[in-house]
């Protein structure tokens, strides 16, 4: 079976104007045949959500996860941010299956802390 994970990753402008720009970005870069089940697109960007997954580095879909990251990143530091221009983010979070096996990434200047892990209590009775 193995240890599971799940994890979400948003990828996004600041405005929706700018989102062609970052489709064409993710769509020439970003792995999207490893991971056409798990991406949804909203006006601004892509949500990547895979439940249920094993999420070791050594594996093929964690590496070019990882590489398309890394790319990303570059841009969204390499970007100028200046009054009309695009401004780029990136989010990241992967819930292990312990209880305190939380990873958390967030990347951009206009980031908007989109995702986030929520603990609370639970009584049945």
């Amino acid at each position: 079976m193995g240890y599971r994970s799940e994890v979400t990753a948003v990828f996004y402008v600041r405005e929706a104007k700018h989102f062609p720009i970052l489709k064409l970005w993710l769509t020439s870069n970003f792995p999207m045949s490893e991971f056409s089940d798990s991406v949804r697109w909203f006006d601004r960007g892509m949500v990547l959500n895979e439940k249920d997954v094993k999420w070791y580095e050594d594996y093929e879909l964690v590496k070019a996860f990882d590489a398309a990251k890394r790319a990303y990143i570059l841009l969204v530091h390499n970007s100028k941010v200046e009054e009309g221009s695009p401004s780029f983010c990136y989010e990241f979070v992967r819930i292990g299956e312990n209880y305190d096996d939380v990873e958390t990434e967030y990347d951009g200047i206009d980031c908007e802390w989109l995702l986030g892990v929520t603990r609370e209590i639970t009584c049945e009775v």
